[in-house]
């Protein structure tokens, strides 16, 4: 299962489970968080998302599927985190970095996040 999205989001997710991570006391290089959250989105690596992510059209957020997609896509992020060695960490860092929702949860006061349809205007 793929979700696609735009750059400027899973950029921006890979910094914010950069954050989480570390408030779980992982240090995680930005490199490997790109690649892990290309991961969750279904993709091998951040490369493999960049190259195939205009080759489909934009996935539904978790808020606008189905039961059964938002089910699924759980199950995958979570044995991601699992294969990734997070195990004890992931459901409390899925919650807050929410890959494949519209809303997100600040990681601490003053966190401002617009939802991904009013501030998707730039296409990188």
């Amino acid at each position: 299962m793929r979700f696609f999205t735009y750059e400027t989001r899973i950029k921006r997710d890979a910094k914010r489970l950069k954050k989480s991570l570390a408030r779980h006391g992982y240090d995680l290089r930005h490199v490997g968080c790109l690649d892990l959250m290309a991961r969750l989105h279904g993709f091998s690596r951040f490369t493999e998302w960049k190259s195939a992510v205009w080759d489909g059209p934009l996935s539904a957020f978790d808020e606008d599927a189905d039961d059964a997609v938002v089910e699924a896509r759980f199950q995958h992020q979570e044995r991601v985190m699992t294969e990734a060695g997070f195990t004890d960490i992931a459901g409390a860092v899925l919650d807050e970095v929410n890959p494949t929702g519209r809303h997100k949860q600040p990681l601490h006061s003053g966190d401002e996040f617009a939802d991904d349809a009013s501030s998707a205007s730039g296409l990188d």
